[in-house]
């Protein structure tokens, strides 16, 4: 079965899926289509064998059996609808949406269509160092989750002002990270925020996570003026400690990945097998697009859901909310 697929966006990130999905097996890009010509111009350059047409066009084609999304946040929820329409499976961009309304309205639509894989493209669900993490909590190496801190640093020169988020565009990688880890639901949040200049946008934000069982997560996203010739990997040096009621974890994606300490066992130790790092960011983009197309061969479940990256979305949004107002407590509206 070689499943045939269609690029909505082929911006940078749309070209950059594009290009892994060119490398895997049993798939075929096939249409692509970009409100910006020169998009488009550069995925044919790039990737000769596809043919640009309309977003309507390619959701209706007969070659087309999966779609990509890679637009502005505010689009997904239209296009969404759209490819669910005319029967296609439907990989998203995160953040899943522009605000929590229409996140929630994807993740019901993704609900209804139980026979077509929408999947979010939250990458780093798809890093080793992340799985091995989750398999620690899995197995019981740290015993109940308790505490969970994060941080990431992002390139000021990539940030973007339109983004409703500001800075938190981003931090919703760190986010889905603490609410799968944490596997409670999320019921408040609070947040600050600090910039630079005096005055100026936000370059920082911290922010708490309380959770139903009581447990707390937290977490800072900076926007640092590195030199843009810096590696994008060293630039967000990501990093995230969990700490449970039978031992702690640690990843650090700059240093060895992913460190555990059992309590009971007195017992330290590595999951991984290497020294540093699982890999770049072209890796973890290549996992997520190969477990997009096999839970499409396999029939589900979809390996990263629109109800997780809503959930993810509304949190960040909270944070955006308590922090424009002082660090007021934000109750979640899903509760």
């Amino acid at each position: 079965m070689t499943i045939g697929l269609g690029f909505i966006g082929v911006g940078n990130h749309g070209r950059h899926h594009l290009h892994e999905f060119s490398r895997l097996t049993d798939c075929q890009p096939r249409l692509v289509c970009d409100l910006e010509s020169e998009h488009v111009a550069l995925a044919q350059k790039d990737f000769p064998g596809v043919t640009s047409t309309d977003a309507a066009t390619l959701v209706a084609s007969d070659e087309i059996d999966a779609v990509v999304i890679c637009t502005p946040a505010e689009s997904h929820r239209a296009l969404v609808e759209l490819a669910l329409d005319h029967h296609k499976h439907v990989l998203i961009e995160k953040p899943l949406a522009h605000d929590p309304v229409d996140a929630r309205a994807i993740a019901l639509l993704a609900d209804k269509h139980v026979n077509r894989i929408v999947m979010v493209g939250h990458c780093e669900r798809f890093d080793r160092a992340y799985l091995d993490a989750r398999r620690a909590i899995d197995d019981g190496e740290v015993g109940t989750p308790r505490f969970i801190s994060a941080s990431r640093l992002a390139p000021h020169h990539l940030n973007n002002p339109e983004w409703v988020l500001g800075p938190l565009d981003t931090a919703v990688h760190d986010i889905d990270l603490m609410l799968w880890l944490m596997g409670d639901k999320p019921v408040s949040v609070t947040a600050h925020a600090a910039a630079r200049a005096e005055g100026g946008a936000w370059d920082h934000v911290t922010y708490d996570i309380r959770f139903a069982n009581g447990a707390l997560a937290q977490g800072h996203i900076g926007w640092i003026d590195f030199q843009s010739s810096y590696p994008l990997a060293h630039n967000a040096h990501p990093r995230l400690f969990l700490d449970g009621t039978g031992g702690c974890l640690n990843v650090d994606l700059w240093s060895r990945p992913v460190a555990v300490h059992n309590s009971a066992a007195n017992r330290y130790f590595w999951p991984d097998d290497v020294v540093i790092g699982y890999g770049n960011y072209g890796t973890v983009v290549t996992a997520t697009d190969a477990a997009f197309l096999h839970a499409i061969k396999t029939g589900g479940p979809s390996p990263m859901t629109a109800s997780d990256a809503a959930a993810a979305l509304e949190v960040a949004h909270a944070a955006h909310q308590s922090a424009s107002n002082n660090g007021k407590l934000i109750i979640l509206n899903s509760q």
